[in-house]
């Protein structure tokens, strides 16, 4: 066999597997996508105390910290109407949202959803690792 045939197979194997990897993906962000929206559901209730809905939104927060991870981080115009993953407000179109990403979850938070989430981050990396 010549050299020109190897690397011609070689490369044609790689695009091969590449095609196949990016097929997986996009199959797993659908298949992840279908999960969230049958899944995600808003916790409600709670005691008559007025703190008791920033500390029931802090705890939800709270189950987005990961002090082992850093998060992709992105702010904009809302473009279309949807509830906060949190608080399940409405966002609504031309305010900013805010999508924080890690590799298992991806939220969409409003402004004071978000400004938890980044005091409960803060909260966490101040404390003492175990």
């Amino acid at each position: 066999m010549n050299d020109t045939y190897i690397a011609e197979y070689v490369v044609a194997r790689s695009t091969a597997t590449m095609v196949r990897s990016q097929l997986r993906i996009e199959d797993s962000r659908v298949a992840i996508a279908a999960v969230r929206r049958r899944c995600w559901h808003t916790i409600a209730g709670g005691g008559p105390d007025a703190e008791a809905p920033s500390a029931h939104l802090r705890a939800r927060v709270r189950l987005l910290v990961n002090p082992n991870e850093i998060p992709r981080i992105f702010s904009g115009y809302c473009t279309e109407s949807k509830p906060c993953d949190i608080c399940s407000q409405q966002l609504l179109v031309g305010k900013t949202e805010y999508e924080v990403g890690f590799s298992a979850l991806t939220v969409r938070l409003d402004a004071d959803c978000f400004a938890l989430w980044q005091e409960e981050m803060l909260r966490t990396a101040k404390q003492p690792r175990r």
